[in-house]
């Protein structure tokens, strides 16, 4: 009885602190912190996808964690941890945030930190989501009548905030100041359009790799069962992540789930990319300087379903300057080539809900034509713009 005692007494002592001490937490060999931003018309998604997370960490290796901040309708913010077993609170704000704040996101990532120390993270972004479109441009893109209808499910796209008054948007460059440089391995953006080069490019220095869509996302999400043995491995499998998503959708009994596009990129190659793609815009603007301005864009693949297309197929603009004969083909091969290494995986079905997909690459861009003057100026401030168009170039507005 004196053993016992004096064991529970020495437990007792190694979990406390001196007083101004920070208190200790359990170090973890990986965590992946999943944000699930979902204070808007997602909410009824986010308890379908915790009970998929743990049914999923019943397969994981032991020493890894998955925590979860969950914003939801009518409640109060909190960090969950998800387990085999259950949910756990780890903290609850006192009233509403705004989780499409950069101020938010910083300090969720912060307090992960924290409470959840680990050798290596990951982190999955989970959200409605418009690529690299600013927040006032929310109203600007309408669907058309003929794709809109019931018998479509509904789709996500990252970074809304509808508890907010007037509802809150997160820009990707907000976004990218937000994510600390070197803390992820991977970023797994279940939202749709995130695989455009623009958002890509801002975000190359926050994780090695990023698993994101070019096109839509049905709001089911990814299939968290199956892939979290695979995003918690010592060394994490994303093309097994992807396959399962095309594969979960691609198979799916309904005919109108079976939509989806996702690409694996390596981060470390889009400087690459944004090279040669500068080397593209400046041989096709010196063969015609309206080489883009005046692009016939129902030629090039579109990647969204709005009546005003703004995100194509990177790699169907590069084919149509090159089949007017604005670029010469050993040029377009050699992008084409540094396009493949830097998209190690590529995956879509033939149609994303009633948009036919005759192609794919991986990764969308936007044409700064003349009919999108309204969005040029942004478009302007981007770094994959700066970084791809020549200084003296003005895209007309």
């Amino acid at each position: 009885m004196i053993r016992y005692t004096l064991l529970l007494a020495l437990l007792a002592l190694a979990g406390c602190t001196n007083d101004g001490e920070e208190p200790r937490y359990p170090h973890s060999s990986r965590v992946m912190l999943v944000y699930m931003a979902g204070d808007n018309s997602l909410g009824g998604y986010v308890r379908p996808n915790l009970d998929a997370m743990r049914r999923g960490m019943a397969s994981v290796p032991a020493g890894c964690r998955t925590i979860t901040y969950v914003d939801t309708p009518g409640e109060s913010p909190r960090l969950v941890e998800v387990t085999a077993s259950g949910m756990t609170t780890l903290h609850t704000w006192p009233g509403p945030q705004n989780s499409a704040g950069a101020a938010t996101v910083r300090e969720v990532i912060g307090r992960v930190r924290t409470l959840a120390p680990a050798d290596r993270y990951g982190l999955v972004l989970w959200s409605h989501g418009l690529a690299w479109m600013p927040s006032w441009a929310t109203d600007y893109l309408t669907r058309s009548r003929a794709r809109i209808g019931a018998i479509w499910p509904q789709t996500k796209w990252f970074g809304q905030d509808t508890g907010e008054r007037p509802a809150a948007y997160l820009d990707t460059a907000d976004l990218a100041a937000a994510i600390p440089n070197g803390m992820f391995d991977w970023i797994l953006f279940d939202a749709c359009f995130m695989a455009s080069a623009e958002t890509l490019y801002a975000l190359r220095e926050k994780a090695a790799k990023i698993i994101s869509s070019p096109a839509e996302v049905i709001a089911d999400g990814f299939p968290y069962e199956k892939i979290m043995p695979a995003l918690l491995r010592s060394e994490p499998d994303l093309r097994a992540v992807c396959e399962s998503y095309h594969r979960h959708y691609a198979d799916d009994p309904r005919p109108a789930y079976r939509s989806a596009t996702v690409s694996l990129v390596e981060t470390s190659q889009l400087e690459a990319l944004a090279a040669a793609t500068a080397s593209v815009i400046s041989a096709a603007l010196s063969a015609d300087p309206e080489a883009l301005a005046g692009m016939d864009l129902s030629r090039v693949q579109a990647l969204d379903r709005y009546r005003r297309h703004f995100l194509f197929d990177a790699g169907s603009v590069v084919r149509e300057l090159q089949v007017r004969g604005r670029i010469p083909a050993s040029l377009a091969e050699v992008w084409r080539m540094q396009l493949a290494r830097t998209v190690v995986y590529e995956a879509h079905t033939p149609a994303m809900l009633n948009l036919p997909l005759d192609e794919c690459c991986g990764v969308s861009m936007y044409v700064p034509a003349a009919s999108y003057a309204d969005l040029n100026a942004y478009y302007e401030t981007l770094g994959w713009c700066v970084r791809c168009y020549p200084p003296d170039f003005r895209i007309e507005r």
